[in-house]
């Protein structure tokens, strides 16, 4: 019997190296912070492989207590009939951090299989010992700072709103990070959001994943601190922009002695809440240099770059030709304007085909915007499309920048003729597809069969009226046009009269929004619909326009206290939305209609002093 069992355990190892293995890999890991002091591990880890020849690097900062303490372990899966095998080794350091600072462990290397492997680089962050405390000893692995309480009462918590800058200018991204500290307890969870107002600023949140706990001084003593959100703040408006306070309503967990069953103490966990909140904070908005090019396109970033292609240098008549311009690096590229392409005059331009792929980093918005311009010549020949040239402010240098593009010459060669019902292809965006009619159809050819009219038309109505129509005609169009221009001279009153038909356009965008079930751009557009509206109603610029000061100016305008109040709630219920989590169908669905509502009322309010 045991020769029996020793036999198949030798058949079982001698199956191992024809099992599957997956690919190799060397991995390094260690805490992302650590108090000066404090002991901490190392660990080089070796997946799939039997390493030799291991070689580890310094580490700076740090004195080495013991290593490379190796350990190895293997496993064997059987998953739908396939058997795969893992295994691993590994090489512990145990280290005591010295020296404070961020400091960067390089790569270790290893040989398996006669390849060498590196691992990743690793960075430590060494935090000084709170301020007042004992020298930590040379056993103690314990985080020093981030003591047990023994009430509730001893518990030290606070958030703070950390901005990147507090001076900038319009347009250039600020950095916001909100961030707990906790001391004496552990983060249980957070039951109650409200977010501080961001009024004057355009938002985009970083996406932070899992959040996770991290040790950070602050005032001479070590916390842990949790990252509750990040975002991009892009002012739109010059000048002080407040951000008042933030308000969080946190669940936490507290160590504190208990009654035993036999009459001794024990250790016991309490969850408490707590409610904290962010001071308010002030940014100054710097305007941005003057004079401003012509071909600035409301863009700030760094370093921009643009890039050009033509579809086709050499097309037919009739043929559709495309130029992408493609804007990359790091700015506003959501917000900036298009730069403007000049094609001849003899071609048919289409609205251009906007792609954006960006990514929201602590450093700014990044990625690409591809514009695509689709035009159709006409007619045969040689034609230019000039340099496009785009002006950016750049935040490095200070300064206004300007990028162009090459010039590109077209060859038109003469089109075929196009039948009735043919269409045009090569066109970028297939919705834009047209058919194009004739306006020149083909002689007719054969016997006509002509014949003399004796109608006489020397001084009948007819002829008479070639002469009185135009005259009544021109006299119309003469006045049509003076009291279009004089209507056009009050620009104010042009801009109250059009800001229902702006306001209505915005919204079908809304609409579009609300039927995709997409709440994140359905309150953007409905927020930019009725700001805009406003605007141009209570005749103020954008960029001025605050929830305190809508509500005096429509009550200047003569609007009532109910649809001041309906107004406001409606442009409350809009910001809120950004942080809140994702509303209902319902719940849009009854902004959408009351938002059309306190529109249309509104265009029956009489102005005060008109």
């Amino acid at each position: 019997m045991i020769r029996r069992i020793f036999f198949i355990t030798i058949l079982c190892f001698a199956a191992f190296p024809a099992l599957r293995a997956d690919d190799v890999r060397f991995t390094a890991s260690a805490p992302k912070q650590v108090i000066s002091g404090q002991q901490f591990q190392v660990v080089f880890t070796l997946q799939n492989g039997s390493g030799s020849d291991f070689h580890a690097p310094d580490f700076p900062g740090c004195s080495v207590l013991y290593g490379p303490a190796v350990s190895q372990s293997s496993q064997v899966s059987f998953i739908n009939g396939k058997t795969s095998r893992t295994s691993e080794y590994s090489y512990t350091y145990t280290l005591r951090a010295e020296k404070e600072g961020t400091h960067t462990f390089a790569a270790a290397t290893v040989k398996s299989g006669g390849k060498q492997y590196s691992s990743n680089t690793l960075s430590v962050r060494i935090l000084p010992p709170d301020k007042n405390s004992a020298p930590a000893s040379g056993g103690n692995t314990a985080p020093q700072g981030v003591r047990e309480p023994s009430s509730a009462d001893e518990v030290d918590l606070f958030a703070r709103l950390i901005l990147s800058k507090t001076s900038a200018y319009e347009q250039e991204p600020i950095l916001a990070t909100l961030k707990i500290y906790l001391r004496g307890a552990d983060y249980g969870g957070i039951e109650g959001v409200e977010m501080p107002s961001f009024d004057g600023f355009v938002s985009q949140e970083i996406e932070l994943g899992d959040r996770q706990i991290e040790l950070d001084n602050y005032n001479g003593y070590n916390y842990q601190t949790i990252v509750l959100r990040q975002l991009l703040l892009y002012p739109q408006r010059t000048g002080e922009i407040k951000i008042s306070e933030g308000k969080f309503d946190l669940s936490l967990l507290v160590v504190r002695p208990i009654q035993g069953p036999f009459g001794g103490l024990l250790r016991g966990t309490q969850e408490i809440t707590r409610t904290i909140e962010t001071r308010p904070a002030t940014v100054k908005v710097k305007p941005l240099p003057a004079p401003r090019p012509a071909t600035y396109m409301n863009a700030v970033g760094s370093g921009l770059k643009l890039v050009s292609t033509l579809s086709h240098e050499t097309v037919k008549a009739n043929e559709a030709v495309t130029l992408t311009l493609k804007l990359s690096g790091t700015g506003n590229l959501k917000y900036m304007k298009n730069p403007e392409v000049k094609f001849p005059v003899d071609f048919d331009v289409y609205d251009p085909k906007i792609a954006t792929d960006l990514q929201n980093t602590p450093s700014g918005v990044k990625g690409t915007r591809t514009i695509e311009y689709t035009a159709i010549p006409r007619s045969a020949g040689e034609f230019v499309v000039p340099p496009v040239e785009f002006t950016y402010f750049d935040l490095t240098t200070g300064k206004y920048k300007t990028l162009a593009t090459q010039e590109y010459r077209l060859t038109v060669e003469k089109g075929e003729s196009t039948g009735s019902g043919t269409v045009l292809a090569n066109f970028s965006d297939k919705e834009a597809i047209k058919h194009l009619n004739q306006d020149i159809h083909f002689i007719k050819l054969g016997d006509l069969r002509q014949k003399k009219d004796n109608t006489f038309f020397y001084g009948s109505w007819g002829y008479w009226s070639w002469y009185i129509v135009p005259v009544l005609l021109l006299g119309a169009f003469v006045l049509f046009n003076y009291r279009r221009a004089k209507a056009n001279s009050d620009v104010a009153r042009m801009k109250t009269r059009k800001a229902n038909k702006v306001a209505t356009r915005r919204l079908k965008v809304a609409g579009k929004y609300l039927q995709g079930h997409d709440s994140e751009h359905f309150y953007d557009e409905t927020l930019k619909a009725l700001w805009g509206y406003l605007s141009d109603k209570l005749l103020l610029p954008l960029s001025e326009l605050t929830r305190e000061n809508v509500a005096a100016e429509l009550k200047k305008y003569g609007a009532d206290d109910d649809l001041t109040d309906r107004t406001i709630r409606i442009v409350y219920t809009c910001e809120f939305a950004r942080y809140a989590p994702s509303q209902s169908d319902e719940a849009m669905d009854t902004l959408y209609a009351e938002t059309l509502e306190v529109i249309g009322k509104m265009e029956n309010v009489k102005r005060k002093n008109a």
